[in-house]
């Protein structure tokens, strides 16, 4: 086994969505190791959008239905800007698009009151690097906002689920494991009929960690078979009944790496 497969595939650090990407489907974090980048899609704009207005948003003083008004301008601008870029190389369904758009004001109605009541932050967007025994690249993660103690996560949803995913646990004990705090996954769940903020504490910090460990050490041994991505590929199949292949660019790129036809 070669000391650092990582870098030998470009590789320089690992971060909890591509491990993540890796136990729920290797194939596609494969082909991402073979330098294909997904298509971002309108749900991830508003997420990414939120985020970013909800951490700006601590540093206006104003009150806040003024604070509302500025959050949607900034929000929208900032969508349509991602849109614009992105769609001058794919297609999208303008609906879903608008729609998206639309339900930023929801979000940001709801998550706003939240956050004031909870306060300014130490930091947001705070960058942690987390390195483990025998893994040769580090773990790089951004927690969204970082209280004295706690760390919280900002997550924008369509349906709550009855059990919080094992990716965002690993996710947020990722960080939790970092700055030694509490962390919780603040769900802002917005519906046709109801808009609410739903916290979480994540509380198998330990477990979910190990799983980190044991999936990046997984992720290693595959790609120290060999330093060509195809011969890697070989050992995995990808299964495009599985939702995550929807895209039809994904799609075509597996089956140039697999060479399906």
């Amino acid at each position: 086994m070669k000391n650092n497969p990582f870098s030998v595939h470009g590789i320089e650090h690992l971060s909890a969505s591509a491990i993540n990407q890796f136990i729920t489907n290797p194939a596609s974090w494969i082909l991402k190791v073979s330098g294909h980048r997904g298509i971002p899609n309108p749900a991830m704009w508003r997420g990414s959008v939120v985020d970013n207005v909800i951490s700006s948003a601590f540093q206006w003083d104003m009150p806040l239905d003024k604070k509302l008004h500025r959050a949607v301008i900034n929000a929208e601008l900032e969508y349509d800007t991602m849109y614009e870029d992105y769609s001058e190389r794919f297609d999208y369904d303008i609906n879903k698009v608008e729609q998206e758009k639309t339900n930023l004001l929801k979000y940001l109605e709801v998550a706003l009151p939240f956050y004031a009541k909870l306060g300014s932050p130490l930091e947001c967007q705070k960058r942690i690097e987390v390195e483990f025994e025998d893994i040769p690249v580090p773990i790089i993660g951004y927690i969204d906002l970082q209280y004295e103690g706690i760390t919280r996560d900002i997550k924008t949803t369509g349906r709550l689920m009855s059990k919080i995913p094992a990716t965002i646990c690993r996710q947020l004990s990722l960080y939790a494991y970092a700055e030694d705090s509490i962390p919780y996954a603040d769900f802002i769940h917005v519906t046709k009929t109801k808009a609410e903020v739903v916290s979480i504490e994540i509380t198998d910090i330990e477990k979910r960690v190990n799983e980190l460990k044991k999936a990046a050490f997984s992720m290693m041994n595959v790609l120290s078979y060999s330093d060509d991505i195809n011969q890697v590929a070989s050992l995995f199949y990808p299964d495009f009944d599985d939702w995550r292949w929807q895209n039809s660019v994904d799609q075509d790129a597996a089956k140039k790496l697999w060479r399906i036809k």
